[in-house]
């Protein structure tokens, strides 16, 4: 057989082959197991065996960039033609480095070659951290004009006296903490650079381990989070994607680092405070005050096994379109999913707007609309609400008939804690109402509460939802007479902060200067989801004729019964100018214990019943037509609606033998 056919194809087809060889440790020269070994800015990866070795099937071009990274050690990177063997890459540890003159590198030098990373961050939360006017308001009062109300660190806590500086700056200013040690935050206003920077760029690049045995320290804490200080000439900048190649000594030197993606996250979002002041912040006798970190890793979301697996950088820092990471060192293009946001978002309208599902059930009872509602945690890979203790949800449950706008009443036990506001609901005091507050509530040594996390000694409870996780609550709304068109609405509302906080330091702008929803009408918090359930109830009739009247006196009505308008019951078939009485009553089944009607026929009167309770009369004149009517305006009561009464006319006829002679009767029911 002819060869040429294969010949041919191998020159055509493009070269594809494997890339192998070792990754070594440089400062051992032993092999490297369990590095990372990747095709840059592709899913062609490898991780070494215990001999250190590698394998890229499947590789094509020409002049490519293989990259071999692990936790600890610089990247390594060199070119490669396929077929390739024996390619070595050899992994330069990261040196210890604790200079104690490094100053953290000007987020505006990192905006230079990543303006888009630099543009998100600037206004972002971790941007603000340390000019936050409610950190401040609660440290020492001194954030906004109200804020020495309510509980202030330096004024009120126990342990001001031993420990003044708190640990606000581990989280919020960690450029200064890093720098001095255990100091308070620098003053509102300062306008010094670390409080300028926030969270800054080094504060995360630069976290060469964390120590995830102690996840309850805040904050860089020395000891637990290990943060590099490059010495003169050195620099580091730790990342996730492990195939960064750039190395510009002093100035660009890149570490892969897969903490970043969640247990850095930990330093500020997963904390417990130190009620005995000795430094331990993972004792039993710790209330855990920022719990988002240990409560996503206790979700399904952590285990990268499951379908619903993802990290906080999943959530929090989403990719937005961009392929380079860089506008400089020519970068390669990318998979848009691996290029994130560093906006870093949490509660913002986005999130809390698809963080759960809201649904309502109705089951109509004799004489109530039972409803459930429920909330499932069904997007957030952490308890809602999570964060600092003051954050918290507000359910709120009410139903009414569209008819009259009557708003129910729910005979249920089910009511928002006194948390939620006491007060004016229409000012946003929701305590009492129908429905759900949801947080975690703590107390201080005196069992009173809620107090500031750093004065807790327990929890008085603890109802927010767990990822995943759902929360049904009941209620039981009286059902009116007169049935109609009915509605039932709930509304999930987030707030910052408990109401009584908010109003002892009378904000009305959030930490970062947004109008404060909490504060705001209609729902006096952000609404986070809302659903209506409508349902609809027979009433009786307007009008309903009964019975027959005595030689041919007829009841009738000049229309339906109506709020705000006359009603009026007529009569036909008099004897002119009689003497004529409109009977009302509450009943036709019984009067006075007799079973009605009353047959007259055993008092000499065939054909005249008594079909009501006569319980009350009203005279009317009948004119010379034989027609008499009396006339009543309902007042515009929405209560009112479906009540009603029995009506019937007895006329004065001094011919017949007991002296009077009735109508047929009728029953009405008020309509809206």
């Amino acid at each position: 057989m002819s060869r040429l056919p294969i010949l041919i194809l191998l020159l055509v087809l493009p070269v594809s082959a494997q890339v192998s060889g070792t990754v070594m440790d440089a400062a051992t020269g032993l092999p490297k197991p369990d590095a990372r070994v990747t095709l840059q800015a592709t899913t062609t990866r490898d991780i070494t065996n215990g001999q250190g070795e590698f394998q890229l099937p499947g590789v094509t071009g020409t002049g490519l960039v293989i990259v071999a990274a692990a936790k600890g050690y610089y990247n390594a990177s060199t070119f490669v033609n396929p077929p390739a063997t024996g390619v070595v890459l050899q992994l330069v540890p990261v040196p210890p480095m604790n200079d104690p003159n490094y100053q953290p590198v000007d987020p505006d030098n990192c905006g230079v070659c990543h303006p888009d990373q630099f543009s998100q961050w600037e206004q972002s939360p971790m941007a603000l951290g340390a000019v936050n006017t409610w950190v401040h308001d609660i440290y020492d009062g001194t954030g906004t004009a109200g804020g020495m109300g309510g509980f202030v660190y330096t004024r009120d806590s126990v342990h001001a006296a031993g420990n003044p500086a708190s640990e606000c700056a581990a989280c919020h200013e960690p450029e200064t903490w890093i720098e001095q040690g255990h100091v308070p935050m620098s003053p509102v206003g300062s306008a010094t650079p670390a409080s300028l920077h926030g969270i800054s760029c080094d504060v995360c690049h630069k976290v060469a381990d964390i120590d995830m045995t102690r996840p309850n320290f805040p904050g860089i804490w020395s000891g637990v989070v290990e943060w590099s200080r490059p010495n003169p000439g050195e620099q580091v900048m730790y990342g996730v994607l492990g195939d960064t190649s750039i190395h510009v000594p002093g100035f660009m030197e890149p570490s892969y680092q897969p903490q970043l993606t969640a247990e850095v996250c930990a330093a500020c979002h997963q904390d417990k405070n130190d009620p005995d002041a000795n430094g331990n912040f993972e004792e039993p006798n710790g209330v855990i005050s920022e719990p988002t970190y240990l409560e996503w890793l206790a979700s399904p979301y952590a285990d990268p096994m499951s379908p619903q697996a993802a990290t906080c950088v999943d959530c929090h820092m989403p990719s937005y379109g961009a392929t380079t990471v860089a506008v400089a060192f020519q970068p390669p293009q990318r998979d848009p999913s691996t290029i994130r946001s560093h906006r870093i978002e949490g509660t913002t309208p986005e999130f809390l707007e698809h963080a759960v599902e809201l649904s309502i059930t109705t089951q109509l009872g004799a004489t109530s609309a039972e409803v459930d509602v429920t909330i499932t945690n069904q997007h957030t890979g952490h308890h809602v609400p999570t964060g600092v203790t003051v954050r918290n949800m507000i359910l709120l449950v009410e139903a009414w008939r569209e008819e009259g706008n009557l708003e129910l009443v729910d005979t249920g036990g089910q009511s928002v804690h006194a948390l939620g506001g006491v007060g004016d609901p229409a000012q946003g005091y929701y305590g009492g109402l129908p429905g759900k507050l949801y947080a975690k509530v703590n107390h201080d040594a005196s069992g009173q509460g809620p107090t500031f996390f750093t004065d807790a000694t327990g929890i008085t409870f603890d109802n927010r939802i767990a990822a995943l996780a759902s929360d049904t609550t009941h209620y039981s709304f009286q059902l009116p007479l007169g049935g109609g068109n009915f509605q039932v609405r709930a509304r999930l509302v987030y707030r910052r902060a408990f109401r009584f906080l908010v109003d002892a330091k009378q904000w009305t702008l959030d930490g970062h200067g947004n109008p404060l929803a909490d504060v705001q009408a209609p729902h006096f918090g952000h609404l986070m989801e809302e659903r209506l359930a409508s349902f609809s109830v027979p009433g009786p009739p307007a009008i309903a004729m009964f019975g027959t009247g005595c030689n041919g006196l007829v009841i009738g009505t000049g229309g339906p019964p109506r709020l705000g308008q006359p009603f009026t019951a007529t009569l036909d078939g008099a004897p002119g100018l009689a003497v004529s009485f409109l009977l009302q009553g509450a009943s036709n089944t019984s009067w006075l214990g007799v079973p009605l009607p009353i047959d007259l026929a055993s008092l000499g009167q065939p054909g005249c019943f008594v079909l009501i309770s006569p319980d009350t009369s009203h005279l009317a004149f009948v004119d010379p037509a034989g027609q008499a009517s009396l006339s009543a305006v309902f007042p515009t009561n929405p209560a009112i609606v479906g009540s009603g009464a029995y009506l019937q006319w007895l006329v004065m006829t001094p011919s017949a033998p007991l002296g009077f002679e009735l109508s047929n009767a009728l029953s009405f029911a008020v309509q809206p």
